[in-house]
């Protein structure tokens, strides 16, 4: 019976390897051996076979984890940096197509979590061939990936503290198992090549950190896996756009300025929060100006109004909410609003929100509850700032103690990025908090008063809101509206 199970498993693994092989000859037949000992050399040459056209820029390895490309000449705005064929690149269509894997999950109807996935399987086939045609790219894909959260450990993880990335994390690794161990329980040939999660879940961070979001037509958008264009670095002030080219079928960088020669060069990743880069990219900066603290406000069960405010949320009782560093923003007025809907209590102003509301196919506290009266405004910045020193106080360092570390030429590159990304969203806790006071402080002086208070400048980031709606409420008190 042992000798017929092994039989059966030695003829089964060879008929993989024989489809497996078989699709590779038909799919890419012609191959060439690259045997430099400089990888690098390895790609520039291979892309240079395949009519890429690679000669206005040149790799600098700075580090394994930096690498990056630099202009070899003077390039002139609008010229293409560099250009890379449909062959050279990899789609969704493509990895759908070439990796046997793939093609058996599309027999067998499993759709994965995530179409990186399909990536992460091409992957781990090309790196276990050896004459794979795309042996010179898997060369010089980063051998370490240890400075992405996805592996941190529990005195790593112990950084994140107080961090809404922190749970963000969590949940990846958890979606990350998933996947493997589904994939190795829906798709029996993936489990008998013996893939490994720790090779999985490299695979599937590069790919994440690696992908060029596409148009190919009008309105078909594709992931693609650049080579050598995923070499180049993000900066908020990047000067390259890329697309896909109809007419030479590939894939393009273009610059939208001039560039001198020797000039690093950059693209503008997105407009993402620190977090979206520290998940993808495994980095943060101090200067991203679309740096966030997401933070949940919750109703309190002991509000006496709690059922008459789950009935109006049909029945949700915590929001998301986030914050950025400038105040005077949509952001900080919807949290606001948020809490204001938590600290309504008396059943006057419950009643005038339903009014007001009532024609609302759903109600939202963050667009709908707006200011009733200067007592419940009070309540809201005094809740408001309750909450966030709360917040702050879960981080488990200091932002002088974050500095400190930053000045410390000894802190390990990754652990900075978790330091900027923390220190950031203290920086912006703190800067609410700051104006959580200053309303505190006006918000009982008379109209008059306060007129005169918001001409000043350093009243700026509340002088809008005061204006608008704090003066009306207290004139109507006053009896001047």
């Amino acid at each position: 019976m042992l000798l017929q199970t092994c039989v059966l498993a030695i003829a089964l693994l060879l008929s993989l390897a024989q489809e497996d092989s078989e699709y590779e000859l038909k799919s890419k037949s012609k191959r060439q051996t690259y045997d430099d000992p400089d990888p690098y050399k390895n790609l520039i040459q291979w892309l240079k076979d395949g009519k890429a056209e690679v000669s206005k820029v040149q790799i600098e390895v700075k580090s394994e984890g930096y690498r990056t490309l630099k202009a070899s000449q003077f390039i002139r705005q609008g010229e293409w940096v560099l250009f890379i064929p449909r062959t050279h690149y990899l789609s969704l269509e493509e990895v759908k197509k070439s990796c046997l894997i793939n093609r058996k999950m599309i027999q067998l109807n499993y759709i994965p979590n995530n179409i990186q996935t399909y990536f992460v399987n091409h992957f781990l086939q090309e790196n276990r061939r050896q004459n794979s045609f795309w042996k010179p790219y898997i060369d010089v894909l980063p051998k370490d990936v240890s400075g992405f959260p996805t592996y941190f450990d529990a005195e790593q993880d112990a950084l994140l503290k107080g961090s809404p990335t922190l749970y963000t994390v969590m949940n990846q690794r958890k979606i990350f198992r998933e996947e493997y161990d589904n994939l190795k329980e829906a798709v029996k040939e993936f489990q008998r090549y013996g893939y490994t999660y720790n090779d999985f879940i490299k695979f599937r961070i590069l790919t994440i950190s690696r992908s060029f979001p596409v148009y190919i037509g009008e309105n078909e958008q594709q992931q693609l896996l650049v080579p050598l264009a995923d070499f180049i670095n993000h900066d908020n002030n990047g000067f390259l756009q890329y697309g896909y080219s109809p007419d030479a079928d590939g894939f393009f960088m273009q610059a939208v300025r001039n560039i001198q020669k020797g000039e690093e060069l950059f693209y503008n990743y997105g407009q993402w929060s620190n977090k979206y880069f520290f998940m993808n990219y495994g980095f943060a900066s101090l200067t991203n100006p679309m740096n966030q603290f997401d933070f949940d406000v919750c109703l309190d069960r002991n509000d006496r109004l709690f059922n008459l405010k789950i009935d109006l949320t049909r029945g949700n009782i915590c929001w998301g909410n986030r914050l950025v560093n400038e105040t005077d923003h949509d952001t900080f007025r919807q949290s606001l609003a948020t809490v204001r809907f938590a600290q309504i209590s008396k059943l006057d102003d419950f009643l005038q929100l339903e009014e007001d509301v009532e024609n609302y196919n759903q109600f939202w506290p963050g667009w709908h509850t707006t200011p009733k009266t200067i007592e419940l405004e009070k309540a809201t910045f005094k809740a408001f700032r309750e909450l966030l020193i709360s917040e702050l106080a879960n981080f488990a360092s200091t932002i002088e103690d974050d500095q400190r570390r930053l000045n410390d030429p000894s802190t390990p590159e990754f652990r900075r990025h978790i330091i900027m990304l923390t220190m950031r969203e203290k920086q912006i806790i703190k800067k609410n908090i700051e104006v959580c006071d200053m309303m505190l402080s006006v918000i009982d002086k008379s109209s008059e008063e306060l007129k005169n208070l918001m001409r000043y400048y350093n009243y700026r980031e509340i002088a809008r809101f005061v204006n608008s709606e704090i003066i009306p409420m207290r004139l109507e008190l006053e009896g001047l509206a």
